[in-house]
């Protein structure tokens, strides 16, 4: 369920960017109110939640999803709202590497049409394969630019910070920061990785072409997240393509 601060912010988890870590790190803070909603919800689905949220054993859940949208604290109209991305094209080997693993076995999540049923990624559901460039090739075939189009559900101009999972210890210490919360930097510094997925039995070596073309789908996510790197060693960087230089 979506975490709720003491101070009322919402930490948004977008699946595969560290946020399992991000939650253990708040929680042996001692920093979570309450949790809401569904574990991955993004913003339309977490305040979409007060309407389905049913009565009787949830009203509790309800109750607090109504003091979030409606805030009593003085001086603000809304939550704050953090979150936190990760280059586009190895989010997508952080799936595979997910969904590949024996227990896993390429699951489904959520279903599609069902509002009940939502998960953030059920739209890949069905397009596994024990071949990492396969699966690729089935996500460009059905949702080209996927997770760009992800991010986008979370990472709305109303969030208050989005970190990278690259960078991940020192953006959650930022943003806590920032949040005026009294903690230990050290602390936050020493803790292991959570929910790091085991190797494949079958390694990750992308098709150059098909990657080339995956980081033009997902051109849009990867500029506005500071992936301009990644863009640069495949040669598709803003002035490797004539865009962005004097005519």
């Amino acid at each position: 369920m979506t975490a709720i601060l003491k101070n009322g912010a919402v930490f948004l988890h977008i699946p595969k960017t560290g946020g399992n870590w991000v939650t253990k790190i708040l929680e042996e803070l001692n920093l979570i109110e309450r949790h809401i909603a569904h574990k991955h919800a993004d913003i339309d689905h977490l305040f979409y939640a007060l309407y389905e949220i049913p009565v009787g054993r949830k009203a509790i859940a309800r109750q607090a999803l109504r003091e979030l949208i409606s805030p009593s604290r003085e001086c603000t109209s809304r939550p704050f709202m953090f979150c936190f991305t990760r280059n586009p094209l190895t989010w997508y080997e952080s799936w595979f590497k997910y969904m590949a693993q024996p227990r896993r076995n390429w699951r489904s999540w959520g279903r599609e049409g069902g509002a009940a049923k939502w998960h953030p990624n059920m739209m890949l559901n069905g397009l596994g394969s024990d071949d990492f460039n396969q699966f690729i090739r089935n996500v460009v075939a059905k949702r080209p630019g996927y997770v760009t189009e992800m991010y986008g559900w979370y990472a709305k101009p109303e969030v208050d910070f989005i970190g990278k999972q690259e960078s991940l210890v020192e953006d959650l210490i930022r943003v806590l920061k920032i949040m005026e919360f009294e903690f230990d930097a050290d602390f936050v510094r020493n803790q292991e990785p959570v929910g790091v997925s085991p190797e494949p039995k079958q390694s990750i070596e992308w098709d150059y072409e098909l990657k080339r073309e995956v980081a033009l789908y997902e051109y849009a996510g990867m500029i506005r997240h500071g992936y301009r790197d990644t863009l640069a060693e495949l040669g598709l960087a803003p002035g490797q393509l004539g865009v962005g230089t004097e005519p």
